[in-house]
């Protein structure tokens, strides 16, 4: 049940950005191998496939989130403000996506700036800025990390941050292991083998400028479903009842945001402020910072 909701939400029309950004990296992964031969891009397919199933499971969850500076919940008073605002916006989310699971895990970063993040099926951490809101505006982040939880965005998260970082790895080792082979050689064979050397090794450099680009491209792709997926959760606070609240800890969040130029816009893992308060009040939200 669990992997055919993952694959239900990833087919989404708000992923088709992600979508594309998968086979765009399949197809960079198998043209890196194919000179192995069939044999070598299957192991590598195969390997892919046990990376994202490690991702997916409780250890690429905990691994990630402590990627992310999530930490356990130390501190009591910490504790006693914030388990019961989860509670109270987990039923309410656990009304509106039933598959949510039970055992919610709250995990805490010292940044100072207020913000919330979702990781992997049941994770959610909190900023010590987070913690000096009011408990409103709490709630209304919270609802919107429990849209992500409750919509699957966060495991198609474990997916390619999880199963994608073991094969990025990978060939960033390999990437490099040919640029260091290729300089010493060129520098030591120079003197005989001078310019087909030389022209070798700036071929490689090419080749990684292409891989980069690529990547760029594929990225493209995957920003747009993640923006998607930002409207998506704001709704899904929304339907729970946490609109107005949501909106005025977006304003407060990020009120008076400088707007970011076309090409990091691009890459942005969220929409504009305005934008998403936009959204919210054309669902009916009634906050107004301007009455």
């Amino acid at each position: 049940m669990y992997i055919f909701n993952v694959m239900k939400n990833l087919l989404k029309p708000s992923n088709w950005g992600a979508i594309v950004f998968f086979i765009l990296n399949a197809a960079v992964i198998i043209s890196l191998f194919s000179v192995g031969g069939d044999e070598t891009v299957a192991k590598v397919i195969i390997f892919y496939v046990i990376s994202v199933l490690v991702a997916l499971s409780p250890i690429g969850e905990a691994f990630l989130a402590t990627l992310s500076g999530a930490r356990r919940m130390s501190r009591i008073d910490m504790r006693n403000k914030m388990v019961p605002i989860v509670k109270r916006v987990y039923k309410k989310a656990k009304a509106e996506a039933p598959d949510l699971p039970k055992n919610i895990i709250l995990k805490y970063s010292s940044d100072p700036n207020p913000n919330a993040f979702a990781v992997g099926r049941k994770t959610i951490c909190v900023t010590q800025g987070l913690l000096e809101l009011p408990d409103e505006l709490i709630e209304g982040i919270l609802a919107h990390e429990f849209g992500h939880l409750g919509l699957h965005h966060t495991d198609i998260q474990l997916i390619i941050g999880g199963g994608n970082f073991l094969i990025s790895g990978f060939l960033f080792i390999l990437s490099v292991i040919r640029a260091v082979c290729s300089a010493v050689a060129s520098s030591s064979l120079f003197l005989s083998r001078g310019l087909p050397r030389l022209f070798s090794v700036l071929i490689g450099f090419f080749c990684s400028g292409c891989i980069w680009l690529w990547t760029k491209i594929c990225m493209l792709f995957l920003m747009m479903s993640s923006r998607s997926n930002e409207y998506e959760a704001d709704s899904f606070a929304f339907r729970i009842g946490y609109g107005n609240e949501l909106a005025e800890a977006l304003e407060t969040l990020g009120g008076g945001e400088p707007s970011m130029p076309l090409t990091k816009a691009l890459y942005s893992t969220h929409p504009p402020i305005d934008d998403r308060i936009g959204k919210l009040q054309e669902l009916g939200v009634t906050y107004s910072k301007y009455d």
